[in-house]
Parts: C-alpha cells; sequence; structure tokens
C-alpha cells in the first residue's frame, strides 16, 4: 500500500508541471485568422480571411451570390476552421413524385421502384388513405430503408 502511495505522489510530481505549461491564452486565440476558400454559385471566389469562430453565415455577408445560388442546403451556424472549403451549390429544377397522386407510370420513374412496387404503392394508398409523411412509404411492402433513402429526394406527398 506504501509503495502505491509512493507511485502515485511520484506521477503527480511530475505530470503537474506539465499542466501548467497548458495553460490557454484566450487573447492568442481570440485574435488568431482563418483561411476558408469559397468555390461554386459564388461571383468572387477566393479564399477569404476570417476571425477565429466565424460561421459560413458570416462568411456569406462578405460573398456576391451568382442568380442560381442554392443556400438551403447549408448550415448558416456552422463554425468554421482554417483551411475549410465552402462549396456553394447550384439550384437544381428537380420536378418531385407526390407519392400521394402519382401514376403508376410516374412512379415508375423513380429510381429502384418496377412496376409491382408502384403498384402496392398505388394499393397501400387506396387501402389506407394518403399518406401522412414521405416515411410512410416504407410501409409498403418491399420499400426498406435502403430504397427509401435512394428515392425520398425526389418524392413528395
Amino acid at each position: 500500500m506504501l509503495k502505491l502511495f509512493f507511485i502515485l505522489g511520484f506521477l503527480v510530481l511530475m505530470i503537474y508541471p506539465r499542466l501548467e505549461s497548458r495553460k490557454i491564452d484566450i487573447a492568442e486565440i481570440t485574435n488568431k485568422k482563418i483561411n476558408v476558400e469559397v468555390r461554386g454559385e459564388v461571383l468572387n471566389a477566393g479564399t477569404y480571411e476570417l476571425d477565429s469562430f466565424s460561421t459560413i453565415a458570416d462568411l456569406l455577408k462578405r460573398l456576391e451570390l451568382a442568380e442560381d445560388a442554392d443556400l438551403s442546403p447549408l448550415n448558416q451556424a456552422i463554425v468554421l476552421k482554417n483551411n475549410d472549403v465552402l462549396e456553394i451549390p447550384k439550384k437544381q429544377d428537380i420536378t418531385l413524385i407526390s407519392i400521394n397522386t402519382a401514376t403508376l407510370k410516374e412512379l415508375m420513374s423513380l429510381k429502384g421502384i418496377k412496376e409491382t412496387i408502384a403498384t402496392r404503392i398505388i394499393e397501400y394508398r387506396d387501402t389506407h388513405g394518403l399518406f401522412q409523411s414521405i416515411e410512410d412509404l416504407m410501409n409498403v411492402k418491399g420499400i426498406g430503408e435502403k430504397k427509401f433513402s435512394g428515392i425520398k429526394a425526389f418524392i413528395k406527398l
């Protein structure tokens, strides 16, 4: 038992001085600058110098967006880090298929949906009523998580 106390005391003496040298200077952290590269649908693409702890929203204030820029997929509250790359996406015109009103042919235009599953979708909504959420589509036999994740970007209620 005495040996154990001796070893613990020795370890504390060895580690404690190292802990003291790890003090953090808040001023040094807050005064740092970061560089973020911006690409995509912006008129002034390039590298921007920002204060540390800047967000995507802070960066967007400095950008001139192209007419077809789409900010909807961006979480503007994300804190940027040094050497991050931000790609501003382009708006895409995708016609969404309504799972509540689509015809057999329209449902079959979805990737991985053949006539059998399209028929089941129509039968399901005829039997159970309109889908209340797009996730309810997974209640149809033959549509599991994998198939659903492949088509969810192309469907709506």
